[in-house]
């Protein structure tokens, strides 16, 4: 009888473990430090043609997975329209893909017009879609728990500093004028390198790592890229995930150097050099 109430017991562990209801959260404790978006924002303050007006949309990372995956919300402002979206993600940051995505609803509309909106807090939004997301954080085994962003250099287990880069390729000026780039992120570990990701044709001016997080359960981070964006009044900082294992997949210069030629035959010119991390853009 006591073997089966034990079974019981952890079987239950096991399920609420994943299961945190996000109703009950108080979801200012998992929010990321700003410094992740107004870096970049600060970094270019000397650049006049380059106007970022909002730097600081705001990132509240809920957990991580065992194997590697991620789930956030962006508290992102509207150029123009002005109001705010919400976007919830579950990102695999070993495969890299998005797992699940869903824009949340933040207006309520008023029962008495038609035309009248009530804007809704990030919290009563989440109230509004709990069932969801509760479902979707325990499909992924996302297990609820504040995340703390870490500020360079980053080391591994070794005491190996891992320095990260961005290789930008120019795609060409599209309509206003606007550049169009294709960027890779890679990683440099004792004079190795490992490609973490790619962005093609993004409307963007500048590229900038600032900070990442470490995964509680393996040697894993998510690497926290910024980039300025043109939106419709200027440029407004949008944040990115790369997963990067910090002790596999480090290849030599060479075969990593032939994989990351774009066949334009174009060099790129460092804008700045900043906590050993360079921001490019085309030329």
């Amino acid at each position: 009888m006591k073997k089966l109430i034990i079974l019981i017991f952890v079987s239950l562990f096991s399920i609420n473990v994943y299961s945190a209801d996000v109703r009950i959260l108080n979801i200012q404790n998992f929010k990321l430090d700003s410094k992740i978006t107004s870096t970049l924002a600060e970094k270019t303050k000397k650049i006049e043609e380059l106007h970022i007006y909002q730097e600081n949309n705001d990132i509240y990372v809920l957990g991580w997975s065992k194997d590697g995956k991620i789930a956030f919300i962006e508290n992102r402002g509207i150029d123009g329209r002005g109001g705010h979206d919400f976007l919830f993600t579950i990102q695999d940051l070993v495969e890299d893909k998005i797992c699940y995505y869903k824009k949340i609803e933040c207006y309520d509309f008023d029962e008495f017009s038609e035309y009248h909106v009530l804007l809704l807090t990030l919290q009563e939004c989440i109230n509004n879609n709990a069932e969801e997301l509760n479902k979707k954080l325990n499909e992924y085994s996302i297990i609820v728990k504040p995340s703390e962003v870490r500020f360079f250099p980053l080391f591994d287990k070794e005491r190996n500093e891992i320095k990260f880069d961005v290789n930008v390729i120019k795609k060409g000026i599209g309509k206003y004028g606007l550049t169009h780039m294709t960027y890779e992120i890679f990683a440099i570990k004792n004079n190795k390198y490992k490609i973490l990701g790619r962005k093609d044709d993004v409307i963007c001016e500048y590229i900038l790592p600032t900070g990442y997080i470490k995964s509680p359960y393996e040697d894993r981070i998510a690497l926290i890229v910024a980039d300025a964006e043109h939106v419709y009044e200027g440029a407004e900082v949008f944040i990115k995930f790369y997963g990067c294992n910090l002790n596999v997949g480090f290849e030599k210069k060479s075969s990593i150097i032939k994989h990351m030629k774009n066949g334009t035959g174009k060099n790129h010119n460092t804008v700045f050099v900043a906590d050993r991390l360079l921001m490019q853009f085309a030329v």
